[in-house]
């Protein structure tokens, strides 16, 4: 019989908040107890931040309250946890108050990635992770009366926050040490479109070059890249990737992967009694079964529930990731899922890939946009691996979970040929130019014979 009664999560961003909060839910009678930093009050939507940071949203309006949790009877502990003793069954808080658990959740997060080049610790330079970090930057930009702001990662967060503070009269100059921009995410053929448009909206790029260091004395006058060229800057924005924070888990002894702490597909770490959620974890993708960075968080928020119900006995597997991700630039959306065609190269999976245009209405409608859609089938099992979307509208990104659906259900181009999507005039292409299915068409002739069958 499960002696299960004392609940105990360290950590209260996405993946703790749903962890505690679907525990209370499926067994209110269970003592749950959040440990977490003692700043942190309510909870954030941490995707908030680029947009606090540009002054276009307010913190009050990105943060859930602390009701949400005391409403289902939640315990609040406001001191950051030190120490987690696995024999004993306790955590130790930083004012030396224990707490005792039958099952501990970690979900301790992750923070941003500071780069070892001179110059990173002047007064100016940002990263961005907590409100904390946006109120800093809004700050910066209006005291200090901000007019050239180098971003250093063009990735998602990286071109969103450029896009944002752009829109406020100041000059941004993204800088990216990849060839192309977003190119973990986009195949390169993608990256260009983007690309083209970041230079017609004025934005600076600068790809193929890293941040050599950050030129100053009391403060950020600009930064010298490895090219040589020196960009000048009153303030640098490095959103240069997270690194999980394993040094709790490390301390207690559990294992620990190359990507974060060790979980199996129960979220449960090497200790029976103990599991992990979130940016702290090493996940596993989908598509080719190895460790793979996940920090995005719909990751976050499902894993949490699941460990939560782990915990509780329903034995849930949680998936491999596909990583469906959204981002903005301006009016251009930008989305992706499962693999690139480049990544499935590298793990010698021979593919297939289409690209498809279409418009986000029908061909009458005076508002349409165009985008383009790019997929990727594995060529042997013919299921489609990967998906793309460049769009100048926002409703065509919503595709994306389409098809990342369609991975997780292993269907095949043939699938999608007969995808019908919802028609409208005002909600969606032309039925004969959806482009799901055309791309899917496109490889069809490529990979079937007559009967249906597979070359």
């Amino acid at each position: 019989m499960d002696q299960t009664k004392r609940i105990v999560v360290i950590g209260c961003s996405g993946a703790g908040a749903s962890a505690a909060k679907m525990v209370k839910k499926l067994k209110p009678s269970l003592d749950v107890t959040i440990i977490r930093e003692q700043e942190e009050r309510g909870l954030l939507t941490r995707c908030a931040t680029p947009y606090i940071a540009s002054g276009n949203v307010t913190v009050d309006s990105s943060y859930k309250d602390d009701k949400i949790f005391s409403e289902q009877g939640i315990k609040l502990v406001n001191v950051k946890a030190v120490g987690v003793d696995r024999k004993a069954k306790k955590v130790t808080t930083a004012d030396g108050i224990s707490y005792l658990y039958d099952k501990l959740i970690l979900t301790t997060g992750a923070r941003p990635v500071i780069l070892p080049i001179s110059g990173i610790d002047l007064p100016g330079v940002f990263t961005l992770r907590t409100s904390g970090d946006a109120i800093n930057i809004l700050n910066w930009v209006n005291s200090k009366r901000v007019k050239n702001v180098v971003v250093i990662g063009a990735g998602a967060i990286g071109i969103e926050i450029a896009y944002l503070i752009a829109q406020h009269g100041v000059n941004i100059v993204l800088v990216e040490m990849l060839e192309h921009i977003m190119q973990m995410v986009l195949d390169s053929d993608m990256s260009k479109e983007v690309e083209k448009y970041i230079k017609e909206k004025k934005i600076g790029l600068k790809l193929n070059q890293k941040a050599k260091s950050i030129i100053g004395q009391k403060k950020v006058k600009g930064v010298e890249l490895s090219l040589g060229k020196k960009v000048k800057a009153e303030m640098v924005i490095v959103s240069g990737g997270i690194q999980p924070n394993i040094e709790l888990a490390q301390k207690a002894g559990l294992k620990i992967g190359r990507l974060g702490l060790k979980v199996n597909d129960n979220l449960q770490t090497s200790d029976a009694d103990i599991y992990a959620a979130g940016d702290l974890i090493e996940y596993k993708s989908f598509i080719t079964g190895k460790p793979m960075f996940g920090q995005l968080r719909p990751n976050a928020v499902i894993s949490g529930r699941i460990a939560a119900k782990n915990i509780l006995g329903y034995n849930v597997k949680f998936p491999g990731l596909i990583n469906s991700f959204a981002t903005k630039f301006f009016d251009k959306s930008i989305a992706g899922c499962g693999i690139t065609e480049s990544e499935a190269k590298e793990n010698e999976i021979d593919v297939i890939s289409a690209r498809q245009s279409s418009i986000s209405k029908h061909s009458m409608m005076r508002d349409k946009k165009p985008y383009v859609v790019k997929l990727v089938f594995n060529k042997q099992t013919k299921k489609i691996i990967g998906g793309q979307i460049v769009s100048d509208s926002g409703c065509p990104v919503k595709h994306i979970d389409v098809i990342a659906l369609a991975i997780k259900c292993g269907l095949t181009a043939l699938d999608l040929t007969t995808l019908r999507c919802a028609g409208q005039p005002e909600l969606s292409p032309d039925p004969g130019i959806e482009p799901l299915s055309l791309a899917a068409e496109s490889v069809f002739e490529r990979l079937y014979n007559r009967t249906g069958n597979g070359k």
